[in-house]
């Protein structure tokens, strides 16, 4: 059904073109105001995507933008103003101009929302998702879209597909599997509600993103499914090279689940294709990501040897091009083995990579969160702005009105004043539980890297015993390497950066310590936060580079200065420090 209109329209401004400079289509379609203005409008985009690579085309199109310009100067209307704006930014984008219109579009939203369309808001919501720099508002532009094309109705709005897969590729960005899932779904039902508005790649990539998804919730047949739709995807007609590359990568995927399995004969042939293909694309990322995947075969099978060389492979091409996941896996695949086989050195050396490019990915995925709450409170400033602004011209209209409706006015001011107020407060607490939302967010943050930093003493303390059992077992004189024995996490720039991260985690700790002890030193608030993260003696002394009965005699001043009884264990004072009092 939408067909017909859509070359209809199509037909007519092509006509046009060839008859020379003619702008009433454009006008007649722009001034329509019901749902059938989304599809009436997308027909003069589609018309710059046919015919971008024909010069004389876009000559005529820019010059139908200078007379557009010069028929709504003389004939003023919002409506035609905005949909003029956003022709002007598709037209930047076909023709490369975007940094002369890219910015107009957040003119186009203020000018938009006294037209209280929210038909028109979310085409314009649509286009603002999809403009550079996009890292703070792609996630929160395609879910305000979606919101309302959900109310009006997904057929009335072309490329409803791709909002869909901009969420669920957000979403899984942000480790929010389950949630990227939900919209990804959705994005596959939806596939045939617009069939010429779609992109066959994008179908791929949302089936990607689904089997990603599934195999990081350990959902192996799900990961599978999603992964095979792909191979059946793949027609004789596409691109060799989207065949190349795309069959390796589901075909690798397929593999990995089976490794998981431990169904590793399946596994195998499926990997090798996927690294084969991979070489034979030339794309490092997925060459990276296939010696991982043949590291982890390998690293099952305790064949130690071969997942050596895989993961140094991939460790080889993701460092030089700052590829996190892939450090991070080639990382623990490298520590894992050195660990079984040694030198320990080495695995030291690793285990403090997994951690440092763990920590890196961390706070960009840190980052990436607060500028989505960045962008909402921003867009909540907008809105607001506008409804203020909205407000005070009605109020003006109002009262150029009062001679002859004074009763009328006055009831108009209060509700104007009314409403102004509620604003206001409204606004006041979307920002508050925003900020609230990022402080929660900082707090669990904190406790995820004292996490790290628990599990960080936990595993050198290991690695120490075992370099030490080793060393036991010979029958030279020889010792535990000192840089392993004296090494200290607690320097005083250590324990600066330690207590800052701890205070955020459990922000009461060290007022209801100070307060339970009048002469607290900094070395009493080390050992009872380390008791507080439940570290043996052992740990807790190889951490602050102690003997281990001066921690002892550290914990007999501690429960002193608490002024415990004999029947009270310290560790159970200790214990509930960090509740709020």
């Amino acid at each position: 059904m939408k067909l017909i209109p859509l070359l209809w329209y199509l037909l007519i401004s092509t006509a046009s073109i060839a008859q020379g400079p003619d702008i009433a289509p454009y006008i007649k379609a722009w001034k329509v105001a019901d749902r059938t203005q989304s599809y009436r409008s997308q027909v003069f985009f589609d018309s710059l995507l046919i015919h971008k690579n024909d010069p004389a085309y876009k000559k005529k199109y820019l010059g139908h933008i200078d007379q557009l310009r010069q028929y709504i100067k003389a004939h003023p209307d919002r409506r035609l103003q905005v949909r003029l704006l956003m022709f002007e930014i598709m037209a930047a984008r076909e023709y490369h101009y975007e940094q002369k219109y890219y910015t107009v579009i957040d003119e186009a939203i203020k000018m938009a929302y006294p037209l209280q369309d929210d038909q028109l808001n979310a085409e314009l919501y649509s286009i603002r998702a999809d403009l550079p720099p996009s890292a703070e508002t792609h996630l929160l532009y395609n879910l305000k879209a979606l919101e309302i094309q959900r109310k009006i109705g997904f057929q009335y709005f072309p490329y409803t597909q791709n909002r869909f897969f901009g969420v669920s590729s957000s979403l899984y960005g942000q480790g929010e599997y389950a949630k990227s899932i939900t919209y990804g779904r959705e994005c596959l039902k939806l596939w045939d509600i617009d069939t010429t508005h779609r992109d066959p790649l994008v179908y791929i990539f949302q089936c990607d993103l689904l089997g990603a998804s599934y195999k990081k919730l350990n959902r192996y047949d799900s990961a599978r499914w999603y992964y095979n739709e792909i191979l059946q995807t793949l027609k004789p007609d596409t691109h060799p090279y989207i065949v190349l590359l795309w069959e390796g990568i589901a075909k690798g995927n397929i593999g990995q689940t089976y490794t998981a399995e431990g169904r590793y004969a399946e596994a195998r042939p499926l990997l090798s294709a996927y690294l084969q293909s991979s070489i034979e694309a030339k794309d490092s990322l997925n060459i990276a990501m296939a010696h991982n995947a043949f590291a982890l075969f390998y690293f099952r099978q305790k064949q130690y040897a071969p997942t050596q060389a895989e993961a140094r492979a991939a460790w080889n091409i993701a460092l030089p091009q700052n590829r996190y996941p892939e450090i991070i896996e080639a990382a623990s695949q490298l520590s894992a083995v050195y660990r079984q086989t040694g030198p320990t050195d080495s695995a030291f050396y690793y285990y403090d990579m997994w951690n440092r490019y763990k920590e890196l990915q961390r706070e960009a995925n840190k980052n990436s969160a607060f500028s989505v709450i960045k962008a909402q409170i921003a867009f909540d400033n907008l809105q607001h702005s506008l409804t203020l602004t909205q407000a005070v011209a009605s109020r003006e209209k109002s009262i150029r009105n009062a001679v002859l409706a004074g009763i009328v006015l006055l009831t108009i001011i209060v509700l104007l004043l009314y409403n102004r107020k509620r604003a206001k407060e409204q606004y006041r607490l979307r920002v508050m539980a925003l900020r609230h939302a990022a402080a929660k967010r900082d707090i669990e943050e904190a406790r995820e890297q004292i996490d790290t930093f628990t599990r960080n003493i936990i595993e050198k303390n290991n690695l120490i015993d075992s370099l030490q059992q080793q060393l036991n077992s010979q029958e030279t004189e020889a010792a535990v390497p000192e840089q392993l024995l004296s090494y200290s996490l607690l320097t005083e720039e250590d324990w600066e950066k330690f207590r800052d991260q701890f205070s955020r985690a459990y922000p009461a700790f060290f007022d209801n310590l100070a307060r339970r002890m009048q002469n607290l030193t900094p070395a009493m608030e080390r050992l009872a936060a380390l008791m507080f993260l439940k570290l043996t003696n052992y740990q807790i002394a190889n951490t602050l580079g102690i003997s281990k009965d001066s921690v002892a005699r550290s914990k007999r001043r501690l429960r002193t200065g608490l002024n415990l009884t004999n029947d009270q264990l310290l560790e159970d004072e200790i214990s509930v420090l960090g509740v709020r009092s």
